[in-house]
């Protein structure tokens, strides 16, 4: 029995070194806009300026608690096309989750002025919504 459970032991150590840092990649398709912090603390504690890459995060992701759930977690954002003065298709950015977002839905970002404009090739024009494409970054911040 000793035995038996030495190989199991050894089996599953020798498992958990062998996987990857990364995390399994989930794909989510959705929309970005972008909101203005106006110097007010983000549900995550913290003051941005506008020019951070932040990302406030839908509550279905975040949650009731506090801190939400997501805070500081890096996501990279491809921009998938589509709004008005979008010169960005293509453009790949990492944020940092820092708000929560009480009008989105699970796969709509709120972001910044700094990360909209980074995946918009600058614009910030009204109506202010294009398509993405975005996944977490593993708890590292490996993307």
């Amino acid at each position: 029995m000793i035995g038996f459970s030495f190989i199991l032991v050894n089996a599953i150590l020798t498992a958990t070194s062998l996987a990857s840092p990364l995390e399994k990649r989930i794909d989510h398709n959705g929309i970005a806009t972008f909101y203005e912090q106006n110097g007010g603390t983000g549900s995550c504690g913290q003051v941005h300026k506008e020019s951070d890459r932040i990302i406030a995060l839908s509550p279905s992701w975040q949650g009731s608690g506090y801190p939400p759930a997501y805070c500081g977690r890096k996501i990279q954002i491809t921009n998938t096309g589509g709004g008005q003065n979008n010169n960005g298709q293509g453009k790949v950015i990492e944020a940092t989750v820092a708000d929560t977002c009480p009008g989105c839905d699970s796969n709509h970002l709120d972001l910044s002025h700094g990360a909209f404009q980074a995946l918009t090739g600058g614009a910030l024009d009204p109506p202010g919504v294009f398509n993405i494409r975005w996944h977490f970054c593993n708890v590292n911040g490996q993307c």
